[in-house]
């Protein structure tokens, strides 16, 4: 019996909330540090702590949609997703906060990672790389004015009534997931899926084609994880600028993403995977060179352009890169998919809380990671094409 797809607008919703979460509270940074008298190596922690928290639950929450289901768990996640905005909301010290943004984290990663899962398991690879592409470029809408709403909060209400939305947001869903998701895992025996986190780990990181995945995913979302946490300082901290105007010229980031989503969804199924990844990562490796060229230019635009092309990028690889690494066993596609996002995350912890130490010191850390990201980028692009064709699956 085929497989049906959950509403497609649900899948989307459900997708756009962790861009927004993510980069959505970056514009709130320094009015966080004023309000708690932190500095700006704390407030970063807001974000490291959520891509902390994301790492392990996309591990957890993966292996667990593999055992028990994609709605049981997509539905729990979404309700403690909801609890932890209000949470946030009504933090009264650093603290408090840094412990919402982690249960945030922690239950927010299964946003993500579940609803393309729940695509691959309807479709096949190429099929479910074109919708994938698709579904994000539906769900980027958010994501584009997300930064300039936010920014726009804070500078005429408050910060806390950004995680209000999100606590908001969380509660209309978890209703609508419970009436409208249905199950999609395949009825294939639970007994065939290993038990545990070490198993499915160790399984997939026996695989070649995962690792040189999983290294290419790490490092295109590196480069974005490094822009994330340290443009803010760059921009608003070092350069002068308002939060408005940072929220403004993020919708760049976000119309290039649209922009790589847009290709993806349109070629992906007739060009094949192997095809868009090599093509996709392209314009992101370029921008690199950007990034530097640009590194003494005050101006906005020597930062968001480059970022515009990484983000292009992105839009094009990461769909079919997500695909590609759901399908290295097909028993363990949710695994999959939260283990190599858990290794992304892994990278952005250390990328965020390293450039909240450092860019006090000099601006050009920014650059120095950004680069190193894209070098990883590099090394797992070169393994992917070293694979035999059979291991492309």
């Amino acid at each position: 019996m085929a497989l049906r797809l959950p509403p497609l607008w649900l899948l989307i919703g459900i997708s756009a909330i962790g861009p927004v979460v993510m980069n959505g509270v970056v514009p709130a940074n320094s009015a966080v540090m004023a309000e708690f008298q932190v500095r700006y190596g704390t407030v970063q922690l807001v974000l490291t702590v959520f891509m902390l928290a994301s790492l392990f639950g996309q591990i957890v929450l993966g292996v667990g949609a593999d055992r028990y289901g994609r709605r049981p768990i997509i539905l729990l996640s979404m309700v403690m997703f909801s609890i932890s905005g209000f949470l946030c909301a009504a933090a009264n010290s650093m603290e408090w906060l840094l412990a919402g943004r982690f249960v945030q984290g922690f239950f927010g990663s299964a946003l993500l990672i579940l609803p393309r899962t729940i695509v691959r398991d309807v479709f096949g690879r190429e099929k479910a790389a074109s919708m994938i592409g698709y579904m994000t470029m539906a769900m980027m809408v958010a994501p584009l004015f997300g930064p300039a709403v936010a920014g726009w909060t804070v500078d005429n209400y408050s910060w806390r009534w950004i995680y209000v939305g999100f606590g908001v947001f969380g509660a209309v869903f978890s209703v609508l997931i419970f009436f409208f998701m249905h199950e999609t895992r395949s009825d294939d025996s639970p007994a065939d899926v290993p038990v545990t986190l070490l198993a499915a780990s160790a399984k997939l990181f026996r695989l070649p084609a995962f690792n040189a995945i999983a290294a290419m995913m790490s490092g295109s979302v590196g480069v974005y994880y490094s822009f994330l946490a340290g443009s803010p300082y760059v921009m608003m901290e070092s350069r002068g600028f308002g939060a408005s105007e940072f929220g403004l010229w993020f919708t760049m980031v976000a119309v290039g993403y649209f922009t790589g989503n847009l290709i993806a969804g349109r070629f992906s199924e007739t060009r094949g995977v192997h095809k868009m990844i090599s093509f996709g990562a392209i314009p992101g490796l370029s921008a690199v060179v950007l990034f530097w060229l640009f590194s003494g230019l005050t101006h906005p635009i020597g930062l968001f352009l480059p970022m515009f092309c990484v983000a292009l990028s992105n839009g094009i690889s990461l769909p079919n890169l997500m695909s590609a690494v759901m399908s290295v066993d097909p028993k363990l596609m949710s695994s999959a998919s939260g283990l190599a996002g858990a290794l992304q995350v892994a990278l952005g912890v250390v990328l965020t809380y390293s450039l909240g130490l450092l860019l006090p010191s000099s601006d050009y850390w920014l650059f120095v990671f950004i680069t190193v990201s894209a070098l990883l980028w590099v090394a797992g692009l070169l393994a992917w094409h070293r694979l035999p064709n059979t291991d492309h699956r």
